[in-house]
């Protein structure tokens, strides 16, 4: 006859210590201090005949656990082994894998001498502190939508205290990870919700805090302080120094090493007491680089502003060789640099120790212009190279070229108020007292136009590029510009003299020609007849018409 036995459950009450060995029942050895915990809790429980008597013996035994009280998923499995009973009592340890205790609701199915136990009784809290061993896991709902799953409180006042700590020589001392949360948070009142720092001897080998992002941002600081006299700037992110940089960024590729964005304030401000608020080098590029997306006047890719005595913008080139201060460039219709001055001041002003004071000059075929003023020039003396020339209309009622010698002939449409505008026409008579000059070439009436009357910037331009200059033909009522001073080439006729370098010119009976002037004698000397030499040859000419070479002088 079999004998049934009755087994009765006492509490656990120690987590064994011993190996990580696999899974199974071993009976309990003596705690270790500073051993790992294994993964394994302890169980004993009590054997008695069915009179109640304690047994001796060795009996088979096997423990399984389950998910469920009555049927469930088995999650792990002991099979049969034999345990020892003395008086009654037995001891094993269960050799559980500390991955199933995560907070799930656990039961233990008992089988002993041949017979399966019923009912399965539910693990108490104490193996779940398996999951406090090294590798472990606690895993669960939290208790509430902004509660918890696991939770430490620190009573009482200790500043240098924590409540969590964690000691690592290499990686993660605390590490936190979040698939759509926080990784890691912290929240104070008053002092610093996450704090780092970095005590290492080393220069340059440590960081009180180091954040990375694969596809995001690094590190995203944001404050919704107001600015109050303790906290005028009320930043998102700061960063302080004691002997270098306060806040150092670096891009890695051909992106920004620091950036600012602002919506209605500055993208990014610099302040300081004694040096540059803004600094910015380059090894090989540009040190500091505007841009604005803006299209008025009020929009600058950069702008400098000074108290008085002081400089708005200020450019340096330190080297002994070539350089430039300051440059500026646009691929607009409108002005590369630009100076404006809304008082009494210069709108550009030009200094050199050594060279040129301001120095410009034009890519353009007709060389118009190096430089371009709307309004007086004034100048201690002119240097001139070239000629002096003056804008006028075609009066006449042909068109005219380069080279033809023109007479006044009467005042035409002046683009400006109170500035007369000449009209001119081919001398048509010998020795004629209304010679004014000789024909250049064309002019674009676009030139007369006041640009600043439309942008005193200078960033708006003209719609459309000036035709360029050419030797005509100019056709009656357009503008053109004639030589009243300096060298040029005239159509000459030396059909009735010919014409020697040096010789006086006048205007010929030929229209549009220049010929020897014609000479008179006063008191026994030979004069040309006053008013009527408007040039000199500066080549000769034989016989016939061509364009010769001469020096227009009005006086």
């Amino acid at each position: 006859m079999r004998t049934h036995a009755s087994l009765m459950v006492v509490l656990i009450v120690v987590l064994l210590a011993a190996s990580l060995g696999g899974a199974g029942v071993v009976f309990s050895d003596p705690l270790i201090p500073g051993a790992v915990v294994a993964g394994k809790f302890n169980y004993q429980g009590r054997l008695t005949s069915p009179s109640g008597l304690p047994l001796d013996g060795v009996f088979p035994m096997r423990f399984q656990v389950y998910d469920d009280a009555a049927v469930g998923v088995l999650r792990w499995d002991s099979g049969v082994v034999n345990v020892t009973v003395v008086r009654g009592l037995f001891n094993v340890g269960l050799g559980v894998n500390p991955t199933d205790f995560n907070g799930t609701a656990l039961w233990l199915r008992l089988y002993v001498n041949g017979e399966w136990l019923s009912p399965r009784q539910e693990l108490a809290p104490v193996p779940y502190a398996l999951s406090l061993r090294p590798g472990a896991q606690i895993r669960g709902e939290p208790t509430a939508w902004s509660g918890w799953v696991l939770n430490v409180t620190m009573d009482g006042a200790y500043p240098q205290a924590g409540a969590v700590t964690g000691v690592a020589a290499t990686g993660s001392a605390v590490r936190g990870e979040s698939s759509g949360g926080l990784g890691v948070y912290g929240y104070t009142q008053d002092g610093y919700a996450v704090y780092g720092r970095d005590t290492g001897t080393s220069q340059a080998r440590g960081y009180g805090g180091y954040f990375a992002s694969d596809n995001g941002v690094g590190v995203y600081g944001y404050s919704a302080a107001d600015r109050y006299y303790n906290n005028t700037q009320a930043p998102g992110v700061y960063g302080r120094s004691l002997n270098g940089v306060g806040v150092y960024g670096v891009g890695e590729t051909t992106h920004e090493g620091v950036r600012g964005e602002s919506v209605d304030g500055q993208g990014l401000h610099g302040v300081s007491t004694n040096d540059a608020g803004v600094y910015g080098y380059s090894t090989n590029d540009i040190g500091v680089y505007g841009r604005t997306g803006g299209s008025t006047g009020a929009d600058a890719g950069v702008y400098g502003l000074a108290g008085a005595g002081a400089y708005g913008v200020h450019g340096y080139q330190s080297g002994a060789s070539s350089g430039l201060g300051s440059f500026g460039e646009t691929q607009g219709t409108g002005a590369g640099a630009s100076g404006l001055s809304s008082s009494s001041g210069n709108g550009t002003w030009g200094y050199s120790a050594n060279g040129n004071g301001l120095a410009s000059m034009t890519a353009r075929a007709d060389n118009n212009y190096g430089l371009y003023t709307y309004d007086n020039l004034y100048s201690l003396n002119i240097h001139s190279f070239g000629a002096a020339m003056q804008v006028v209309q075609n009066g006449d009622q042909g068109s005219l070229e380069q080279g033809d010698v023109v007479a006044i002939a009467g005042l035409g449409d002046s683009p400006v108020d109170g500035v007369p505008l000449l009209r001119v026409a081919k001398a048509s008579e010998a020795n004629s007292t209304a010679v004014i000059g000789v024909v250049y070439s064309t002019y674009a009436a676009a030139w007369l136009a006041d640009p600043a009357a439309v942008d005193p910037t200078g960033a708006t331009g003209r719609a459309e590029p000036i035709p360029p200059t050419g030797p005509g033909p100019v056709a009656p009522g357009d503008y053109l510009l004639i030589v009243v001073r300096g060298p040029c080439l005239v159509k000459a006729n030396a059909a009735a003299t010919p014409i020697q370098v040096g010789d006086l010119l006048a205007s010929s009976s030929l229209a549009g020609h220049a010929a020897r002037a014609a000479r008179v004698t006063v008191d026994g000397v030979q004069l040309a007849i006053p008013g009527t030499v408007f040039a000199k040859a500066l080549a000769p000419l034989a016989a016939g018409q061509k364009l010769v070479a001469a020096y227009v002088t009005l006086q």
